[in-house]
């Protein structure tokens, strides 16, 4: 996987951004490995941007606050950047995401 990154503070997380500064509204889209167990980041972070998770494959928990949110494939969710937020593997199979940047 070249090119491929971990971002700081996620484990067990490869990261390859697709595209960037695509139009108005969407700033980024990236796509993500994520091995049992990983993600994150931690702890949960905020920002000034919306993301849109799409499971391609796998399963992933988002962390939203005290909320939980689990995705499987082809489920999506659009989490507030304000929130504070982390995406995590919690099943025993690898996940496959596509993630988007949304501007407000």
């Amino acid at each position: 996987m070249n090119n491929y990154t971990t971002p700081d503070n996620h484990k067990d997380f490869l990261a390859l951004r697709l595209a960037s500064d695509i139009d108005d509204e969407i700033s980024d889209c990236a796509i993500a490995y994520i091995a049992p167990g990983g993600g994150g980041p931690s702890p949960d972070h905020i920002h000034d941007h919306d993301h849109l998770f799409t499971v391609i494959s796998g399963n992933i928990e988002i962390t939203v606050g005290n909320e939980k949110i689990k995705l499987g494939p082809g489920q999506s969710a659009r989490i507030e950047g304000e929130k504070h937020h982390s995406v995590w593997n919690t099943e025993s199979t690898p996940a496959k995401v596509i993630g988007i940047s949304l501007t407000k």
